[in-house]
């Protein structure tokens, strides 16, 4: 019995372990990206050459839609006043619609531009299936699409007048399969939850996307706000469905056939950011089963490609940090039991010492992560918070903590066969239609039970570590149970169980009250 007892308390050790080592690599790598980005930035790259306005070549911008209402006529519009020659632009409109309203309204609107500039080229492609989804739509559309290249913009991007002017001479450059504009956020500034996202987004855009592109690594399309060559499209194979993030999966197979994405920092194009926790979690979940997928289906791809050694590695590297919020779940909760194996090992200060070293590696990533943010020509608003508030790391509390118990679910889920595509709502979203399941408050998935006792549990662990004197775990633990906490009470508002005790403070700390 006591050997049954020991091997698995050497499991458990060397489980959690290495689950701590891969996040400190992965913070690691993300240290060298921040660095990398404060050592390069400045300002975007310039195209070789410039076309001759008579010599600009055909494009064309394709609208996918699903249901977003009054948004349709907005992209409409914003598609029809882009500053290039009539003769040279298509717009096309991807119609997955099924509401019964967001398919009327865009025909209307087609009719009134058409009228109003006989010259604007608008085709209206609509689709009797969601087969591939979003996928499935833009491969119907490069089928008939005369432009050689194809623009690409989500109904909820404000698509500014010069985008194909800023854009298309970087195509001069024979290399260039496709130029990507970073994102930014009409209602960034809302809420602390909010800027909590916009944050977390801003991290990926500027320290990954930013610093591997001007590092001329491979830099991930964004699956909106981009254009790209038809050509490039044809040779990595056009557009698949094997998993929710076809944008990804195009970038690995346009990237294997040595084509390069320029990405443009300062030149930012305005979406909208998810209103609430539970539309968060779902557009989070859908791309954390995409990224799995992709681990599944193109790590091989990837190993047998002939791109250098090193970028090799660098992709394999970034696709498998969807491991992350597992290793992030076993490494929090494990904290305790693994400090007390780890005293029966002899192995309290090797133990002691990583703990130690991811906070404060954690620490010193927020660190230059806030200051380049502040530097950033084009800084965010300051947000009051509350002192208590400005202390700690709530981007990495409640973005990052807080959502292990989905994201975790989610990851697990990628590498099964089954897939589920949910749209992420917008403003003007139809409520309750089909694929935006986000917005369905009837019966909360299994996953808001799940942050809820995970909070729970590691409150309550917290609690006897610091009676026991275990003062490390009881830090690890009370960041994850203020995560679950804040995630789980605007969860519970979300779905209606709101009580007197969640509603002030999902009020106060983030601003959710909807």
């Amino acid at each position: 019995m006591t050997f049954i007892v020991s091997t698995f308390q050497v499991i458990l050790y060397f489980a959690v372990m290495l689950s701590m080592i891969f996040l400190v690599a992965m913070s690691l790598y993300q240290l060298f990206l921040v660095i990398s980005y404060r050592r390069n930035r400045g300002d975007d790259p310039v195209p070789e050459t410039l076309y001759e306005n008579t010599d600009l070549p055909v494009v064309t911008i394709q609208l996918p839609v699903y249901n977003e209402g009054p948004l349709a006529e907005q992209i409409l519009r914003l598609a029809a006043a882009v500053d290039y020659p009539a003769d040279k632009l298509e717009i096309q409109y991807l119609d997955d619609s099924d509401d019964g309203v967001t398919t009327d309204l865009a025909v209307k609107v087609i009719e009134q531009l058409r009228a109003a500039n006989p010259d604007l080229n608008i085709s209206y492609l609509r689709r009797t299936d969601r087969t591939g989804f979003k996928a499935g739509a833009l491969k119907l559309g490069a089928e008939h699409a005369k432009g050689e290249f194809l623009a690409i913009f989500d109904a909820d991007f404000l698509i500014p007048e010069d985008f194909l002017r800023r854009t298309i001479h970087f195509f001069n450059t024979p290399s260039v399969g496709a130029v990507q504009a970073r994102w930014d956020y009409t209602n960034s500034d809302t809420s602390l939850f909010a800027r909590l996202q916009a944050n977390k987004l801003d991290s990926h855009q500027m320290f990954e996307q930013t610093a591997r592109e001007r590092m001329g690594l491979v830099t991930i399309f964004h699956g909106t706000a981009g254009i790209w060559r038809r050509k490039t499209l044809d040779q990595a194979g056009g557009w698949d469905c094997i998993s929710e993030v076809e944008d990804v999966e195009l970038t690995i197979r346009a990237a294997t056939k040595d084509w390069k994405l320029v990405y443009l920092d300062h030149y930012r194009i305005f979406s909208e950011l998810p209103e609430n926790v539970n539309a968060f979690l779902r557009q989070q979940m859908r791309w954390r089963r995409g990224w799995s997928r992709v681990v599944r289906h193109y790590s091989k791809t990837i190993i047998k490609s002939d791109m250098p050694v090193l970028h090799r590695v660098d992709l394999l590297v970034r696709i498998n940090l969807t491991w992350g919020p597992i290793a992030g779940l076993i490494a929090t909760l494990g904290v305790l039991p693994v400090f007390l194996v780890a005293k029966e090992l002899g192995l309290t200060a090797p133990t002691f010492l990583l703990y130690t070293f991811s906070l404060l590696l954690g620490m010193i990533i927020k660190h230059y992560e806030t200051k380049t943010f502040r530097e950033d020509r084009q800084p965010r608003k300051a947000l009051d918070v509350h002192p208590l508030l400005a202390i700690l790391p709530l981007n990495y509390i409640v973005m990052s903590l807080g959502t292990l118990w989905p994201l975790a679910h989610a990851t697990f889920e990628g590498f099964g066969k089954s897939k589920t595509w949910e749209v992420t709502p917008k403003s003007g979203t139809t409520v309750n239609s089909s694929g935006h399941a986000a917005m369905d408050r009837k019966r909360p998935p299994s996953y808001v039970f799940g942050t809820i006792a995970l909070g729970v549990i590691s409150a309550v662990l917290s609690l006897i570590s610091l009676l026991n004197l275990n003062v490390l775990p009881a830090i690890f633990y009370a960041m994850l149970a203020l995560g679950c906490g804040l995630n789980g009470l605007m969860l519970m508002q979300f779905f209606g169980y709101s009580t007197g005790l969640a509603r002030p403070i999902t009020r106060a700390l983030i601003g959710q009250d909807r």
